[in-house]
């Protein structure tokens, strides 16, 4: 009876090892598939492929075994991904469309805290990104916002806030290209205007401004292409504006 059942067991393993990592007659992945990592017997990926297309879940591991992602295709073009740290924590989850990052995505820390959120188009940052404060998280179990950022095509392109601890706007302006343009406002965690900077192309350009707390300004500084004026540069580089007609913020 033991041998019988041994002989049993047997045919069972190769059956089972027989329906492994098939192909289909056009020479298509088909059926269950696993990878094992190279010169290693621990599996580096499995999951199933019907006629080439992966279905359902997939598990990638780490060398070391543990889960690194799980997943779950949708469909040939759409899957829901999920990327875990070896601690089993979440490190960040979301969808990928024809293989590339897309829509919203969610991003963690090894103890689980939330990170940021932030949107993908065809595989970049376009749309808001935002960041957390963890401190909020960990003491108060709240999820505040430390900065958004606006992003075209990984690039900068946008509105851009940050804010103090309170929820009280700590800086605002705009990105262009990736670089800081026009107006830039700074505040005080108590919500007094603090200091009012412009720029171009990344640089400081125009009149630099500071307020006191009852928005009265206080003082001045001028910057042409990132340069600081001397109060005897500013005066030659006024008067030759005025002569031209023109805006020394421009």
């Amino acid at each position: 009876m033991k041998a019988l059942l041994n002989i049993y067991f047997l045919i069972l393993t190769f059956f089972s090892i027989s329906q492994v990592n098939q192909m289909d007659s056009l020479g298509r992945k088909h059926g269950i598939w696993t990878k094992n990592w190279k010169g290693s017997g621990q599996i580096q990926y499995e999951g199933e492929f019907i006629s080439g297309n992966p279905v359902g879940q997939f598990r990638y591991y780490y060398p070391s075994g543990e889960v690194r992602s799980i997943i779950e295709h949708v469909n040939n073009r759409a899957a829901y991904v999920t990327f875990y740290f070896k601690n089993k924590e979440v490190m960040s989850e979301g969808f990928y469309l024809d293989k590339l990052r897309d829509s919203l995505w969610l991003n963690y820390d090894r103890e689980g805290l939330t990170l940021s959120a932030e949107r993908f188009k065809n595989g970049k940052l376009h749309g808001k990104r935002v960041i957390f404060y963890l401190r909020n998280q960990v003491e108060r179990g709240e999820l505040k916002i430390l900065s958004e950022t606006t992003y075209k095509d990984s690039l900068k392109d946008g509105p851009c806030r940050t804010f103090f601890s309170s929820e009280q706007l700590k800086e605002e302006g705009q990105y262009k290209m990736d670089l800081k343009d026009g107006v830039w406002k700074s505040y005080s965690s108590d919500g007094y205007l603090v200091t009012v900077t412009r720029f171009k192309r990344g640089k400081l350009h125009g009149w630099v401004e500071f307020y006191d707390t009852s928005g009265n300004r206080i003082d001045r500084t001028l910057y042409q292409n990132g340069e600081r004026l001397s109060e005897k540069r500013t005066k030659a580089v006024l008067e030759s504006l005025k002569r031209k007609g023109l805006d020394p913020n421009d």
